[in-house]
């Protein structure tokens, strides 16, 4: 009885300590300025979105100043927070390499998750909080972060980069509303999930039979709210994937969803990881998901016949309209091999729809797979120093050096 005690003890003090350390703690720890900002939405979500508003370190890059400091907006991926993006420091970590080159830069957080776990008028212990699908993300939540951040820097255009469900929102938010392709400078697109009808590994295996259709099943989980399970979660993947004899088992396991077998993991960084991933959202995200694979489309929520019929007026539920996705750049996809969830086939699907609105970039190495695209130890080298001498080049900004080495010649 009294271990049992201490061990509720120890469980409650560790998620207190997890609790209190958010992205800015993540940013101020490396000497960077950071701002918390929070913003509702059109249907009374909360959103957080943190900001790196310019770099410590010594004179601004290219003598940028503090007018022409261009935004940019970072959006992470299903079950991730804005913490991903910093997990890999001041060195090797997107936010700070922008903030040093004199980018404004802006971590998004998704309805949902550990930092936007706020509603106007619903507690997340309620179904009605969770009643959310990726549509909501991509047509309300996306767009209303924008709108917030051209606002706030007095700008009518961004930089977007987007990871797995931040480019699935992407494409929705365009999709739905035409008119914000006009505000996005340069897009870059990191393991691009658009398309879900060759999805490979256990979820959608296991997944699509279940929840693939509107069923009861389905139903009943969609809006359960399991966001405590998630702090139960990595408490318990703490304890025992630290443990140097799960270590490597534990990785694997994480390969063995998102593309078998990689070696690029930073397993420095597996203690953040940990403490930060999962972070929360809706299983109608999920549900969504599985729809998409099911279908082999990229359409709305599908609510059954009957809810349907009120919500969209039709008995199936729309398909997105790709031909209204047209930035003012073509958007830059980076996909890999062995990515289990961005499958190739589905890629070179929707490069056909795309045609020259994107641009392709396959990573050469055969086993990056998709959290690669966040977590990999030369993620900076591979991906991220690409990323930046794109938008630098949009700027007009003196970057001599190409830095976009790591890619196949042929995408297809």
């Amino acid at each position: 009885m009294q271990s049992r005690f201490v061990l509720k003890t120890i469980f409650l003090f560790s998620l207190n300590i997890i609790s209190a350390i958010d992205t800015c703690d993540g940013i101020t720890q490396h000497g960077y300025p950071c701002q918390t900002h929070q913003l509702t939405t059109t249907d009374g979500y909360i959103l957080t979105v943190f900001r790196i508003p310019y770099s410590h370190r010594g004179k601004t890059r290219n003598n940028v100043t503090t007018a022409s400091r261009p935004p940019v907006l970072l959006m992470n991926c299903v079950q991730c927070s804005s913490d991903i993006w910093v997990l890999l420091g001041p060195h090797n970590g997107l936010p700070f390499m922008l903030a040093n080159f004199g980018y404004d830069v802006w971590l998004a957080n998704a309805r949902g998750n550990v930092y936007s776990e706020k509603h106007i008028k619903f507690e997340p212990s309620s179904t009605a909080f969770w009643e959310f699908s990726l549509d909501e993300i991509g047509n309300i939540d996306v767009p209303a972060t924008i709108d917030y951040i051209l606002a706030a820097t007095n700008s009518q255009s961004l930089h977007y980069v987007g990871f797995s469900m931040g480019v699935t929102a992407f494409v929705m938010a365009l999709a739905s509303h035409p008119s914000y392709n006009q505000k996005i400078r340069t897009s870059h697109l990191l393991a691009p999930v658009v398309f879900f009808c060759h999805a490979r590994g256990p979820l959608p295996t296991l997944g699509v039979p279940l929840l693939g259709n509107n069923n009861p099943l389905s139903v009943r989980l969609g809006t359960l709210p399991l966001h405590q399970l998630v702090f139960l979660f990595r408490e318990v993947a703490s304890r025992i994937c630290l443990l140097p004899d799960y270590q490597s088992v534990c990785i694997q396991l994480l390969n063995f969803f998102v593309g078998w077998d990689s070696p690029y993991l930073n397993r420095n960084l597996l203690p953040e990881i940990l403490a930060t991933t999962p972070a929360g959202g809706s299983i109608r995200q999920y549900h969504h998901y599985l729809q998409l694979a099911a279908s082999c489309g990229f359409r709305a929520f599908d609510f059954g016949l009957e809810r349907n019929l009120r919500k969209y007026g039709k008995p199936k539920p729309p398909a997105y309209n790709l031909t209204n996705v047209h930035p003012k750049t073509p958007m830059e996809m980076y996909f890999s091999d062995n990515d289990f969830l961005a499958d190739t086939q589905d890629l070179y699907r929707l490069s056909e729809i795309f045609g020259k609105k994107a641009s392709w970039n396959r990573v050469k190495y055969m086993k990056f797979n998709h959290f690669d695209f966040a977590l990999a130890y030369n993620l900076k080298e591979c991906i991220y120093d690409c990323v930046v001498h794109r938008m630098q080049r949009y700027e007009g900004r003196d970057f001599n050096l190409d830095l976009c080495k790591c890619f196949r010649n042929k995408p297809f």
